[in-house]
């Protein structure tokens, strides 16, 4: 018999698996799509397998798909029904990085930014850009993280220090001056909540617009990207990434060392035939 979603039960089972907040409300949504797709009906590994198919053909990313299937399998396993979970899609591992802004169109948005008084989102590509964090972990960055030249983030079970290069620190204090903030979480949004994911990209997107900046490349991780590359580039130390970027696994942070499919064209177009 299917349990219930949406009591307080699963959104325990949750609590004790230690997800992160944005993880849970995935979880609990895609496990009512799910019930909402069964209609009642007994769940069996053939109709798990047939939303899995569904899920495929919706056209989602690889990435996105694979999330919402690890979604409906916590919820089967909660439900006592490990036996109707579905594998995952397989992926093919990118082979390098792709739509990842350059330095030079980073400073071309910079500038925008300075000369057009949008101080706060230059001071968030600032701050993506030269720590590596997530556009989810600037709420990490405090008034209190300057007076200590870093913060601590919890993200995905794993706790790292972000540290904040001394010219980072001396621009964050001007703006935090600028706009009065003298405690708490320097980038805000509405009702002095932590500026959300989606604000961010559409100004990313705006200035990119203006500077004539292909919108593929602004995303917010985009800028986590080019750090990375930039740190590699000049310490050659795949290790020490790894650990600044949180990542579990070199593998994930290897991608960084092969050229972008961008420089791999251009080196083409250079050959001599």
């Amino acid at each position: 018999m299917n349990k219930e979603i949406g009591q307080e039960t699963y959104a325990e089972y949750l609590f004790q698996k230690e997800l992160a907040e944005n993880t849970k409300k995935v979880y609990i949504k895609q496990a009512e799509l799910f019930l909402e797709f069964m209609g009642g009906r007994h769940v069996t590994k053939k109709e798990t397998i047939t939303y899995k198919q569904k899920l495929l053909a919706d056209g989602k990313s690889p990435a996105s798909t694979n999330l919402y299937i690890t979604a409906v399998n916590s919820y089967l396993q909660y439900a006592g029904l490990q036996d109707c979970c579905i594998k995952t899609a397989r992926i093919q591992k990118k082979q390098c990085p792709d739509n990842i802004i350059s330095p030079k169109e980073y400073q071309r948005m910079l500038t925008y930014a300075k000369e057009y008084g949008k101080k706060k989102y230059y001071c968030i590509m600032r701050t993506l850009a030269s720590t590596g964090i997530r556009v989810s972990e600037l709420s990490g960055c405090t008034i209190e993280a300057l007076s200590a030249g870093k913060f601590t983030i919890c993200s995905k079970g794993k706790t790292r220090e972000i540290y904040l290069p001394d010219r980072l620190i001396a621009e964050l204090r001007d703006y935090c001056k600028q706009e009065g903030i003298v405690s708490g979480v320097i980038f805000r949004g509405t009702g002095s909540r932590p500026i959300c994911r989606s604000a961010v990209y559409k100004m990313l997107v705006h200035i990119a617009d203006m500077e004539g900046i292909p919108k593929e490349k602004v995303h917010p991780h985009s800028f986590r990207h080019l750090f990375a590359i930039t740190y590699l580039r000049q310490y050659s130390d795949l290790s020490e990434l790894a650990d600044i970027l949180g990542h579990s696994s070199l593998e994930t942070t290897r991608i960084y060392t092969r050229t972008t499919a961008e420089e791999r064209r251009k080196r083409m177009d250079e050959l001599k035939f």
